[in-house]
């Protein structure tokens, strides 16, 4: 059986990672000065990241279409492909995945597509994608993929770091207030959040520099993930790599970690959480 991986951008896997593999990528859109540009193949990231901070208006965002998604099954059928598995973004989080959806039905009678929404988004939504990989190259069918993701969704703990909250301000995921803003300066606060199932970013608080925001980082992983359980480790930055370095140290020290996967944060997750952020994911490992 000949099985084509498809994910989203929002996994926070690289184009090289990806390309590497053979797994195709639905790229959400990012509209800077109202021109749409996809975020993996049509952004210099190196450039866009840094630039954050000066940009007015802030970009907005859009979703691939499902012409965009008609495109990458059209072409896993012309490759001879039998079978199409798509891990995905929760519909709860993103409209994104109807895309899919919509392109799934065009082709429904040239290929079996499988429609998988991980419920989870960014560096957890990528440990989906690994283990999805690595079940596929020990030869697992797609029942027994689907059924084994089921069973870690509640298993798999991200968690992150942002610099600051001026992204998180200008996109709205947090009102702007006086109050806050003269907190978040003179304590130099340092946001915290997780990703959790069918929601998406949640913020659970701050820490006083990175320093600080690190320590409440692992108290949190030490609190929800399982001691007994060995994992594996997405870590991902945007040009932090720095904290990067520290945040797998101390990680590595109160978890056992087989495999660690070093990414990048795509320009959309940057985008909401701001440049600088690192952001990790564990899930149980696969023997």
């Amino acid at each position: 059986m000949k099985v084509k991986l498809v994910t989203d951008s929002t996994s926070c896997l690289t184009k090289e990672f990806l390309d590497k593999e053979n797994i195709a990528c639905l790229e959400s859109v990012l509209m800077i000065d109202e021109i749409g540009h996809k975020e993996l193949t049509e952004i210099d990231r190196s450039n866009f990241l840094p630039s954050l901070k000066y940009l007015d208006p802030y970009p907005t965002t859009s979703l691939a279409s499902p012409q965009d998604a008609l495109d990458i099954f059209e072409q896993a059928v012309e490759e001879g492909y039998e079978d199409i598995l798509y891990v995905g973004i929760s519909p709860n989080i993103s409209n994104q995945y109807n895309s899919a959806k919509i392109a799934a039905k065009k082709v429904k009678d040239k290929v079996n597509i499988h429609l998988y929404q991980t419920g989870l988004m960014g560096t957890s939504q990528g440990m989906m994608v690994y283990s999805a990989l690595k079940l596929q190259k020990k030869g697992k069918s797609i029942e027994e993929i689907v059924k084994y993701l089921d069973s870690i969704k509640d298993k798999v703990y991200t968690i992150g770091i942002s610099p600051g909250f001026d992204s998180l301000f200008k996109t709205g995921k947090i009102k702007k207030g006086v109050g806050i803003t003269i907190i978040a300066s003179v304590l130099r606060l340092k946001p915290i959040f997780e990703i959790n199932l069918d929601q998406g970013t949640v913020g659970i608080g701050g820490g006083v520099g990175f320093g600080g925001a690190l320590k409440k980082l692992i108290k949190n992983i030490e609190e929800k993930t399982d001691p007994n359980i060995t994992y594996d480790l997405l870590i991902a930055d945007a040009f932090a790599p720095d904290m990067l370095k520290k945040v797998k140290k101390e990680i590595q020290k109160v978890r056992d970690i087989k495999n660690i996967i070093d990414s990048e944060i795509p320009p959309i997750i940057a985008w909401a959480i701001g440049n600088k952020s690192v952001k990790v994911a564990l899930a149980p490992t696969i023997d």
